[in-house]
């Protein structure tokens, strides 16, 4: 499975990465404001956003991905942030997952 972290704080993108590393899972991950994230070759199957930090940000990612209808089988998963914040994107994607940290290795099927 290939799973694509975008978190906005380098360590924390780390500390993430570790936390969801198992037997047949691929993490990529991306947390630089500055540079594009790239999510191609191959595609993830799944796209984990954080909205702890600059949740905007998450949203233009998420809205790039899910703008083809070649990506719209990628699963979309919101994790953390502000209630105000989680409600907004709730709004903006109802279709994605929406959970909190200690919930995802457990959502995502890690062992």
């Amino acid at each position: 499975m290939e799973i694509f972290v975008v978190h906005w704080q380098e360590d924390e993108l780390a500390k993430t990465m570790a936390r969801l590393q198992s037997p047949g899972m691929n993490i990529r991950g991306h947390w630089s404001q500055g540079e594009k994230a790239d999510l191609n070759n191959p595609w993830p199957d799944v796209l984990v956003i954080s909205l702890d930090r600059l949740p905007s940000h998450g949203w233009a990612i998420a809205e790039w991905m899910w703008s083809a209808k070649s990506r719209l089988h990628i699963l979309i998963y919101f994790v953390g942030g502000k209630p105000e914040k989680v409600e907004a994107t709730k709004a903006k994607f109802p279709n994605a997952v929406y959970c909190n940290w200690d919930e995802l290795p457990q959502l995502l099927n890690v062992k």
